[in-house]
């Protein structure tokens, strides 16, 4: 796998910026709807004793599995004409009941106005049988009343404004069974004659349609409708029946109360324990409502995002309005303060509902429901999680293309050093050209400069090895000549001195060829003799007043001179092995210093340890040698030298050095060469 891509691998570790912004913004969101749903529970709790004291009078007493009949409210009272054009939108919330064979289905469905209390029975058959006189009833409604005081002021489930309902628990009866469609008017069997029923029954295609007209003053509190629908050519009648129910619709007086407390903004419903509303104020119609700021409305697309990025999938909830009659979900009707998000049905959002128990003499009569749009959180939570998600993708695509440019400049730069390199070197294993030195200070560029200065010194010991034949055939050539013609003198030699003379010669030339093959082979064996050797403690300065004191012994034409500016310097290392290291560079100081000259030996500390430095008298330094003149077979000496050299006496100099852990180098001065050597210190001086 190239450098790109696994850079371009490892940037996937970014996409970790989005995942962890994605879950912040979730537990942000969490909160929000927390604090949300929190805020409007402690409404809801604090509320919910206010109006249940306040609306105690107001409230209807219903007994726990009693049927209800609900009663809506109306501006404009029904024409009684027998057909369900007019009741459109109050039939599609009465609740449907079906006979046992599936063939009989009714709706009833209860309108107040200040006319009188109305009532409509749609039933759907499939077929219509009147009644004939003297004969047998066909299909037929039972209708049954009581005006029971159902409520702690006497009142009827529709009367707000504190008519008196008269005499109590007074019950009626009557039966609707027509002859033929059209108009329709009876009494109840009390003796008074109450109530007073008209009304129209008109057939239709698939059933027949009951409206009647209660005008009676004195309403009732309760109403049960037996519906008995006739099979035609059997003794036989499908019935259903309603009730008797209580009459239970919105109060004008709790409506009042609650758009007085409603927070702004919010909407309040006040409902019986089945879910049946008795009071209602919208989020618009509250008092401080029309001074907020109009909240914005969500869309389609925001609530997908919502429920996919956010809060994840929400329950559906009802769809309510100003004539919804009957609240559901899990919270109507609890015994506790509870919540609930959800979305809004067919319309685009998010609802927040709680709800509350609202308790009379400790008895749960009903429950307080609050509920309030969140599209503004909707919204807002959508906005920061996709500014959030967005931001950290467009850092993430920012940081992969940087990743993926920094791996493309990362690769041209290597595969620009490769090819340099193998440029630089041909076939046969020779340095045609060095390599350029990068100027780069990094890791790349410090590998560059590295294979620079190798192919460099590489070059230069080719040089060295494809002149080593004319050095070694010089060295060999003065040697072998002496033996050759020293052997020939000496065949033709007669007199003893001329022989020995010849002999001697013979010797000489074999012991100087004798010493080339040393220095050939001593490189690889001081190699070998500096791994087995043992590093013990030795002090320097003592060591160095004994060898100077050598050194005017064996060298009498030149000066030595030792200059210490310590006193004592112990190092680790081998005695032995480092009077061998200033055999070689004495001998080397000699070579280049003319007779009579002066050697300086100077000691002193440094900040690195010990250092010892050789000054001669002499040629300076060729600067094209000094960096690699403690290199292999590597040597700055004229070639009509008597002596053997090789380039392997400074080499052998430097390995000893680093055997002791320092460092050599050579540079020249005003009056000629120091070679300067830097030890590790033991102790200090």
């Amino acid at each position: 796998m190239s450098l790109r891509r696994q850079l371009g691998l490892i940037s996937l570790i970014v996409l970790v910026l989005p995942l962890a912004g994605w879950q912040f913004a979730r537990q942000v969101e969490q909160t929000l709807r927390e604090g949300y749903a929190q805020g409007l529970i402690d409404s809801a709790r604090a509320l919910a004793p206010a109006i249940a004291a306040e609306l105690s009078a107001a409230w209807p007493t219903l007994d726990d599995g009693s049927d209800v009949v609900y009663v809506h409210r109306t501006e404009q009272a029904p024409f009684i004409d027998g057909y369900a054009d007019e009741w459109t939108g109050w039939l599609e919330t009465a609740t449907e009941r079906i006979s046992g064979d599936g063939e009989l289905r009714v709706r009833l469905a209860a309108v107040e106005h200040s006319s009188g209390l109305y009532l409509l029975v749609h039933a759907t058959s499939p077929d219509q049988n009147f009644s004939r006189p003297g004969g047998p009833r066909g299909d037929h409604v039972r209708l049954r009343f009581a005006d029971g005081d159902r409520r702690a002021n006497g009142q009827s489930a529709g009367q707000s404004d504190g008519q008196s309902t008269g005499q109590s628990n007074r019950q009626s009866e009557l039966t609707l069974a027509p002859l033929a469609p059209g108009w329709l008017e009876a009494r109840g069997n009390t003796a008074a004659g109450w109530p007073r029923v008209q009304g129209v029954w008109q057939p239709r295609g698939d059933g027949w349609t009951l409206e009647v007209q209660i005008p009676d003053a004195r309403r009732p509190s309760q109403v049960g409708v037996e519906v008995h629908d006739v099979v035609a050519g059997r003794a036989e009648t499908r019935t259903i029946d309603y009730g008797p129910g209580l009459l239970v619709g919105k109060s004008r007086a709790i409506d009042q109360r609650l758009a007085v407390i409603a927070p702004p903004g919010i909407t309040a419903w006040a409902v019986l324990r089945a879910g049946w509303v008795v009071g209602r104020t919208g989020a618009a119609e509250s008092i401080e409502a029309e001074t907020l700021p109009r909240p914005a409305r969500a869309t389609w697309l925001d609530t997908l995002l919502f429920e996919r990025l956010l809060s994840g999938r929400l329950s559906e909830g009802q769809a309510r309005g100003r004539d919804t009659t009957r609240l559901q979900g899990p919270t109507i009707g609890q015994p506790s303060t509870a919540s609930q998000w959800s979305t809004q049905g067919n319309n685009p959002g998010i609802v927040l509902t709680a709800s509350a128990p609202l308790l009379i003499d400790g008895r749960q009569v009903g429950s307080l429901v609050l509920s309030r749009n969140a599209d503004d959180l909707l919204i807002q939570s959508n906005r920061a999680a996709l500014r959030l998600v967005g931001t950290s993708l467009a850092v993430m695509l920012l940081l992969t293309l940087i990743l993926l440019g920094f791996a493309t400049l990362l690769s041209e730069r290597i595969r620009r050093m490769r090819n340099q390199t193998e440029a630089a070197v041909d076939q046969d294993g020779r340095v045609r050209q060095p390599l350029s030195p990068p100027r780069a200070q990094d890791e790349i560029g410090d590998l560059g400069r590295s294979i620079s200065t190798l192919l460099r010194r590489l070059k230069a010991h080719q040089s060295y090895l494809r002149t080593l034949a004319d050095k070694l055939s010089h060295e060999l050539r003065t040697p072998l000549a002496m033996i050759r013609s020293s052997l020939d003198n000496l065949e033709q030699a007669r007199s003893p001195e001329e022989i020995e003379r010849y002999c001697r010669r013979a010797n000489e030339g074999s012991e100087r060829l004798n010493r080339i093959l040393q220095a050939m082979s001593q490189a690889a064996r001081i190699e070998e003799s500096l791994r087995l050797d043992q590093l013990e403690r030795f002090e320097l300065v003592d060591l160095l007043e004994n060898y100077i004191t050598a050194c005017a012994e064996t060298y009498p034409n030149r000066r030595f001179r030792l200059l210490k500016r310590v006193r004592q310097a112990n190092l680790d290392g081998s005695p032995e092995l480092f009077a061998q290291l200033l055999d070689k560079l004495i001998d080397n100081a000699v070579d280049f210093s003319p007779p009579d000259s002066r050697i300086d030996i100077r000691v002193n500390r440094t900040e690195d340890g010990v250092a010892v430095e050789i000054d001669n008298e002499g040629p300076a330094l060729p600067d094209s040698v000094a960096d690699q003149l403690f290199d292999s077979m590597v040597s700055v000496r004229p070639k009509s030298s008597d002596q053997v050299h090789l380039g392997l006496g400074l080499y052998i100099a430097r390995l000893i050095v680093e055997h002791h852990q320092g460092r050599i180098s050579a540079s020249s001065t005003p009056r000629g060469c120091r070679i300067r050597m830097i030890f590790p210190s033991s102790q200090p001086s």
